[in-house]
């Protein structure tokens, strides 16, 4: 018995430094490209493209779970920050973002952390653009602060609390002291295994881009990284189950954007019932997409960008007549 304990003990510590070495590697690969921030005594990374002084609303991204800003650089930022301010952040936890306190997973937390960085940065009344689990950080952020938010863009979000039996694997690394143990151990090379396949199914029926290869999968695994989104999953239904009720109160432009074919959160139980919820806002279910708009049709998510950009336009000059 004790021979398969130090056994067990031994093929744990052989995972732990693989993990560590992994991870350094990957972070060599793929430095930090942008910028740094603390708020909140947390120090968070972003990047900052387009113009300062540009008279377009400044536009936030916020990306989805598991991966980092780089998912705006590889679709639509470029494009986006041709004319407009975009600011980019690495959610808390994820890629060179730190973590905040378990408590904090949940996406009005976030929101209001998020809503203090950009603060900071002087960034005024933005146009907040949410993808996936970020959508609900970013309806968060418009029902806590509406009078800093000039509007939303809803893309492939999870809204409402819809039973979901697969979000309890990803869970894991969120366990209580056991957690760390497994993020650290086990579970990089098993998600390296699953890995090429979720991501075909995160994308389908729409190719996984080129692109994605720019981004090492070690670098997505790291254990902060996957200890954070398990603990944000595991705050997502019991924060939209409190949001829900109050989606009515928004008030400022939102374009809600979503993927016929999404297999990954079902248009008809999320985004259809955002729009029927916030009064005047547009709905947008785009054919033969999936669950990545920004990449399969970062065209139709520039045409909702822009629309939100003419209805705030439209309220301002109503508000000034």
């Amino acid at each position: 018995m004790r021979s398969g304990l130090a056994l067990a003990a031994g093929l744990l510590a052989g995972l732990w430094l693989d993990t560590r070495r992994r991870t350094n590697r990957a972070e060599q690969q793929h430095p930090p490209t942008g910028h740094f921030m603390s708020v909140g005594g947390t120090r968070l990374h972003y990047l900052d493209h387009g113009p300062k002084d540009g008279t377009a609303p400044p536009v936030v991204f916020l990306h989805g779970n598991g991966t980092t800003a780089d998912d705006w650089a590889l679709s639509l930022l470029d494009e986006a920050a041709r004319h407009r301010r975009c600011v980019c952040f690495d959610r808390p936890g994820h890629g060179y973002s730190e973590a905040t306190p378990r408590r904090d997973a949940g996406p009005a937390a976030q929101a209001a952390l998020l809503r203090a960085a950009t603060r900071k940065l002087g960034l005024e009344r933005p146009i907040v653009v949410g993808h996936s689990l970020a959508g609900a950080v970013a309806l968060a952020w418009a029902l806590d602060f509406p009078e800093e938010i000039g509007g939303l863009v809803i893309l492939s979000a999870f809204t409402h609390p819809t039973p979901r039996l697969d979000f309890l694997p990803m869970m894991g690394p969120a366990i209580p002291a056991a957690g760390p143990l497994l993020s650290h151990t086990v579970l990089p090379p098993l998600d390296r295994l699953i890995l090429p396949a979720l991501m075909r199914r995160i994308f389908e029926p729409n190719p996984v881009p080129p692109s994605y290869d720019e981004l090492p999968p070690d670098l997505l695994l790291r254990p902060t990284q996957l200890e954070a989104a398990a603990a944000q999953l595991a705050a997502l239904i019991p924060g939209v189950a409190a949001m829900a009720p109050r989606y009515s109160e928004i008030r400022c432009p939102t374009s809600v954007v979503a993927g016929r074919e999404d297999r990954i959160v079902d248009p008809h139980a999320h985004a259809v019932r955002l729009h029927n919820a916030v009064a005047g806002s547009t709905l947008h279910l785009l054919a033969e997409t999936g669950h990545m708009p920004q990449h399969a049709r970062p065209d139709a998510v520039m045409a909702a960008i822009e629309r939100v950009e003419r209805a705030i336009t439209t309220e301002s000059i109503h508000a000034e007549a």
